[in-house]
């Protein structure tokens, strides 16, 4: 005997709209990522899908630009604000960075914490 197919259905949000003000990409929470992000961060923040952003990086027609860092895209967040007519970023003077970079970590760009709490999903 078989027995009765099931579907699955997805459990209802608790608030849709809260989970969309989660997920709202500011000028501080762009610039909380560093100098550089991921190429799906990047996407999620222009409004493209994670496939679409690889099939338009794969072609150079990506709407900022981006460059290949072994397996992985970089993208700057200054052209993101930028495109989005938004403010960049202050540059830092030489006098500022104290040798260890503009935010004193020794250089690195910040982006591989995710202190945004709206990473798009895997």
């Amino acid at each position: 005997m078989r027995s009765a197919r099931r579907t699955r259905r997805p459990a209802p949000a608790a608030n849709p709209r809260s989970d969309a003000a989660a997920c709202t990409w500011t000028t501080e929470r762009i610039l909380a990522l560093g100098a550089t992000t991921d190429l799906a961060t990047a996407a999620a923040i222009l409004g493209i899908s994670r496939s679409a952003a690889y099939k338009l990086a794969a072609r150079d027609a990506f709407p900022v630009p981006l460059f290949r860092a072994g397996a992985h895209y970089r993208v700057p967040t200054a052209p993101i604000l930028r495109k989005l007519h938004l403010e960049s970023p202050p540059v830092p003077t030489s006098g500022d960075t104290g040798g260890a970079g503009a935010d004193g970590d020794g250089g690195h760009s910040g982006a591989d914490r995710d202190t945004t709490g709206c990473r798009p999903p895997p």
